[in-house]
């Protein structure tokens, strides 16, 4: 080849690089979400720290990101319908705001990755294989923490002295339900307490579930967490309060909204540490090889403005141990 052919060949290579990879870099990538309420406006404290969290990446919605946004209206049948919509618009990641969710997707599709912002434990829900190697197409980041239910008994007995018998407030169409009960009726065994189960499947059924504890003798009650019970908290502070039932919630948001205690993981945290592995597989990471992100802190707020409309005296050894008091 003539030198001046060599020359050319050369240049072209070195313009058609840089294009290349600035068409690469300004491909839009689509998240796609299922989330589990019935609009963005009831999920906004999530997204806010999940787009947030991509902002941080260098993710700009409308640039190089799009968000899809399904909702079910916290109906889960919904769920399979809700992510075959997200599959069929040939979405490059899908994100769940539940384990149902997450489920619901995975039986749709072995090849779109998925991850999950929220779960118990993500082993026996059988999301993965394990923590460390999910093996599949999800990983994700796991709310379950196993002594957390304990705590909230041991808070109970804290703050109602010579308490007996503790109503535990559980959505029985939740998939970690069962095996969370389970776990607080054993930890409430171990504490000399008496569990009494109350179910409740939608807001509609809050009023007869608070009149089956009014009737049950109870002295206090804890929440199970859940994503349904959790986007209606206000009805179930109003509902404490009516009745003058002292409860320990876990995510904070409940203390925010007037419940007297919450003591647990940071939910809308998830929600932002879910941007690092999105962030990861649309790098190129696979799903199968990224360990599934355990809590590292819980956080405990008291709401003294409740506790003073509930009578109660919180202890103050509670409130040296609390990370923040709402007065």
């Amino acid at each position: 080849m003539r030198r001046r052919e060599i020359l050319s060949a050369l240049a072209g290579a070195a313009l058609a690089w840089p294009v290349a990879a600035l068409a690469q870099q300004a491909r839009i990538r689509k998240v796609g979400i299922l989330w589990h309420a019935a609009t963005l406006a009831e999920e906004q404290n999530m997204f806010g720290p999940l787009s947030q969290g991509m902002r941080e990446l260098g993710y700009v919605e409308g640039g190089n990101v799009v968000y899809d946004h399904t909702f079910v209206d916290e109906k889960y049948e919904l769920f399979h319908s809700r992510a075959q919509e997200l599959i069929s618009r040939q979405v490059d990641i899908i994100l769940a705001s539940v384990p149902a969710a997450a489920a619901a997707a995975r039986s749709l599709t072995q090849t779109i990755p998925i991850v999950f912002a929220t779960s118990g434990d993500p082993v026996k829900l059988g999301l993965v294989a394990s923590i460390r190697r999910p093996g599949g197409n999800l990983t994700g980041l796991s709310l379950f923490y196993p002594e957390l239910t304990a705590k909230h008994l041991e808070i109970i007995s804290d703050i109602v002295p010579g308490v007996s018998r503790v109503a535990i407030l559980t959505n029985p169409t939740n998939e970690d339900a069962a095996v969370a009960l389970k776990e607080a009726q054993r930890a409430a065994q171990t504490l000399g307490l008496f569990a009494v189960p109350i179910e409740a499947k939608s807001p509609e059924e809050f009023p007869t579930a608070f009149s089956s504890i009014a009737n049950s003798n109870v002295g206090g009650m804890i929440v199970l967490g859940d994503a349904m019970l959790r986007v209606n908290r206000k009805a179930i502070i109003a509902l404490a309060a009516y009745n003058k039932l002292p409860v320990v919630h876990g995510p904070r948001d409940y203390a925010d909204d007037g419940g007297l205690i919450a003591y647990g993981v940071c939910v809308p945290c998830n929600f932002h540490r879910s941007a690092a592995l999105i962030d990861k597989i649309l790098k190129g990471a696979k799903t199968s090889e990224l360990p599934v992100e355990q809590p590292t802190k819980l956080s405990l707020v008291v709401n003294l403005k409740t506790a003073k409309v509930l009578g109660i005296t919180v202890p103050p050894t509670l409130l040296a141990r609390a990370d923040e008091v709402i007065e």
